[in-house]
Order: C-alpha cells, then sequence, then structure tokens
C-alpha cells in the first residue's frame, strides 16, 4: 500500500536542501512526496540570497488540501519562514493529529541568512515542539532555542534532557558543530538517552544535509521503526546519499 509522505518547507531553487530534496528523499524511502511551500528562496550551493515567504492563506489551503485528499503517514516540517506561518501550521497540525511529525528547526541557513526571527522562537516551543514526535536541531539552532551555550554534547544532553520534558517532545542533538574529530550525537526522548558515534565525513557537496537526515528520520518513523532505530538507518542513508553525490560533484 502507498505510503503518503507530506514536507512542509521553503522551495530552493538550487534543488539541493528544502522541499526539492525532502521530495528526493521520500521517493528514495518509497514514498509518494506531497508538499506544502512555506516561502521561495534564491541560493546556490553556498548562500541565500532571498527569502520570500508565502501568503499564509495560501499555505493554508496547501496542507489542508492534502491531509483531506490523502491518507498522510508522516509529516516533515523544514524551514518555515515567517511567524504567521507557524500559527497557520499549528492550527492545521492540531484539526489532523496522530501523523508522524518531525521538525528541523531551521532558523538560519548555514551561510547565516535568517529564516524565523527571534520572535518566533517562543512560539516554536510553546505550540508547534508538543505537536511533533522529534526535533532535529544542530549546536547553533539548540543554543538559540535554549537560550545558552553548549560546549560539549555532555552538556548539551543534561541541557536536552531537561528540554524535552519542558517542549514536550525527543530531540535529536546533532553533532556536526561540535569541533571533535568523531561526531557525537544524542538522541534524547523523556525517558530515555541514545548516544551514538560515527565516523565524520568530508563532503565536497554538502548542501542540504539537515533536511536529508530529518527527512530520511520521518519515513524511518513512518515506517514504525523504533525511533533509535530510526536516527540509525537515517544516519546510513546520509552517508550513502553524500557519498554518490562525492563521485558525481
Amino acid at each position: 500500500m502507498m505510503q503518503y509522505f507530506l514536507t512542509i518547507a521553503a522551495s530552493d531553487n538550487s534543488g539541493g536542501a528544502g522541499i526539492q530534496q525532502d521530495i528526493k528523499v521520500a521517493l528514495d524511502l518509497g514514498y509518494w512526496p506531497l508538499s506544502a511551500i512555506t516561502g521561495i528562496t534564491v541560493q546556490d550551493f553556498n548562500k541565500v540570497f532571498e527569502i520570500q515567504p508565502v501568503n499564509s492563506d495560501l499555505l493554508k489551503s496547501q496542507i489542508e488540501q492534502c491531509f483531506r485528499s490523502f491518507p498522510v503517514d508522516v509529516v516533515k516540517i523544514g524551514t518555515i519562514c515567517c511567524r504567521e506561518n507557524i500559527n497557520v501550521i499549528v492550527d492545521i497540525l492540531r484539526q489532523f493529529p496522530n501523523k508522524h511529525i518531525v521538525l528541523d528547526p531551521v532558523i538560519f541557513s548555514s551561510s547565516g541568512a535568517e529564516f524565523t526571527g527571534p520572535s518566533s522562537l517562543n512560539v516554536l516551543k510553546e505550540k508547534m515542539f508538543p505537536l511533533t514526535e522529534l526535533i532535529t536541531p544542530n549546536k547553533p539552532e539548540f543554543e538559540l532555542l535554549a537560550g545558552c551555550c553548549i560546549d560539549s554534547i555532555d552538556e548539551g544532553i543534561e541541557i536536552a534532557t531537561d528540554k524535552s520534558k519542558e517542549w514536550d517532545t525527543s530531540i535529536l542533538l546533532k553533532g556536526g558543530h561540535f569541533n571533535e574529530p568523531i561526531i557525537k550525537e544524542a538522541l534524547i526522548t523523556k525517558t530515555k538517552i541514545f548516544r551514538f558515534e560515527r565516523e565524520r565525513n568530508i563532503f565536497l557537496y554538502s548542501h542540504g544535509t539537515g533536511c536529508t537526515l530529518s527527512s530520511a528520520l520521518a519515513c524511518y518513523l513512518g515506517k514504525n521503526i523504533p525511533i533509535n532505530e530510526a536516527y540509525i538507518l537515517a544516519s546510513e542513508y546520509l552517508v550513502r546519499f553524500y557519498d554518490d553525490m562525492q563521485k558525481r560533484y
């Protein structure tokens, strides 16, 4: 039976991140990809030049039509682009509950472009996080959300253990931004902590790694794979994808 994957994210004209990358991953992992575009970006593999949020009513119609027309199994949320669209997504997810929902809280791009301003952080934490099964912030995003600096993965785990309960969701604390030769990551649920280590891969092409990982995680969760196993499978998928891209790049 066909499974349906809905990505709610921004369009990346370079094709390497956002909606376009989410669709590639979903197809690769056996889903029919649906999409609701939160904004239009102008970017290349290195920099975001422009961001234009989509009208909130249009975004609302996109998401509602997907839920009404298809039995959506899993939802991945990426860049939202403005506070108004956060509220729209929250309202609709409350109307259509019981989905596997993964949120990659993309606050700014790797080149420093701001997608979601500081005024939106409380809305994310208080309204959207409790609707999700898992959030996947990188180190700078988690520091901004938690309101503190983190010097090590152990310190991050300690803080995330409290935040998982406060935000009512599981947290994947990604290790790419920690200055260590081995990537150390942690998956923190409200009751368990899973630690992982993997080799640090240096890819010539690395655009969209966060989108790829969160989309793969959502896909595996949608197949009812336990969250710690879903992380392992998603990490392995990420390495395979970028190994293949490196050969072509």
